[in-house]
């Protein structure tokens, strides 16, 4: 007899389709959801923090379900200073970059949360009103965000 893997599963059971989160999955039919969703996003927070560049910013955002907060440079106080202008600019597209990182990184992660959620979780999620904007934007955070929804109306 010959087994054959289909990805996302161990046998019957479905684990993901990141085997770095050692089964770490959203299911929202599940009567554990609501630790099986904090061990979740503990799991994908590390994960990212791990896995992608500036990856600090996106596990703050998983974490505390909101965009990281970047501060931009101020503006030099003595525009004339040509070592305060060219360290004011060197800090502004530091700024930049580890803003289109992070846009980058929340669209990545919106693949591995749609990966590890069970297929009874993807067709709840699609029900769900606001989840059209969120998968054509690829809206990691509102992703996060309708889950824990989801996982706490299940949950009642």
């Amino acid at each position: 007899m010959i087994l054959t893997t289909t990805k996302g599963y161990q046998g019957k059971k479905f684990v993901g389709g990141n085997s770095s989160l050692s089964g770490k999955i959203f299911d929202v039919s599940s009567r554990d959801a609501i630790h099986q969703y904090a061990d979740t996003i503990k799991a994908i927070a590390d994960y990212a923090r791990q896995a992608y560049t500036h990856g600090g910013d996106i596990r703050f955002m998983i974490e505390n379900l909101e965009d990281y907060n970047f501060i931009r440079p101020e503006n030099p106080e003595d525009e004339d200073n040509r070592f305060e202008m060219e360290y004011w600019k060197k800090q502004l597209d530091i700024y930049w970059e580890r803003r289109g990182v992070y846009a980058d990184n929340k669209t990545k992660l919106y693949s591995l949360i749609w990966g590890q959620s069970t297929k009874t979780t993807q067709s709840k999620l699609e029900t769900h009103a606001e989840f059209s904007h969120c998968k054509s934007s690829y809206d990691s955070l509102k992703l996060l965000k309708i889950i824990r929804e989801l996982k706490a109306w299940e949950g009642h």
